[in-house]
């Protein structure tokens, strides 16, 4: 038999941690938000750079068949994803009172009006493909759709530092 006694937690072999550990509501809170963050950096990092070569190209056809296809189906994800992870940061805040959870969730939540208010306008025309300005609408679409992902980075990395002990 294999003489393991000698590893208790008190031994320096094994050191114990002054730092308790995160709730529950705080991993998810966080885990959430690296999703949100993933998810959108995969946004400007490809299909919008798709979008604008589409359009610096000029090809109308593929923006207007691509655009009303695949446009509900990221709304599908996200819409969702945005309201948990803003419930979850919620809960976080709940759970330990620390103020950084409401911000980052905040932060996070307010994705959606940003999206509704601000990309709202292009979203539409590019769904109805309708227009001839499809070029520079998805031109500017991509443009604006930065700084969702810029948010969700710094909410994902303050909601990392929320996850520090004081």
């Amino acid at each position: 038999s294999r003489d393991t006694h000698h590893l208790r937690p008190s031994s320096p072999s094994y050191p114990q941690s002054t730092m308790a550990m995160a709730s529950d509501s705080e991993l998810a809170a966080a885990g959430l938000a690296g999703v949100v963050a993933g998810a959108l950096t995969f946004v400007s990092a490809v299909d919008a750079r798709t979008l604008t070569a589409l359009a610096t190209e000029g090809d109308e056809v593929t923006l207007r068949k691509f655009f009303p296809v695949w446009w509900p189906a990221g709304r599908d994800l996200m819409a969702p994803l945005l309201l948990a992870t803003g419930a979850a940061h919620a809960a976080a805040y709940r759970s330990t009172r620390k103020p950084l959870w409401m911000g980052t969730g905040a932060a996070i939540f307010g994705i959606i009006p940003y999206t509704a208010f601000i990309l709202g306008e292009d979203i539409a025309a590019l769904r109805r493909a309708d227009s001839d300005e499809v070029c520079s609408t998805a031109r500017r679409f991509s443009l604006l759709h930065q700084p969702r992902m810029v948010v969700a980075l710094l909410a994902f990395g303050a909601s990392l530092v929320a996850l520090r002990r004081s």
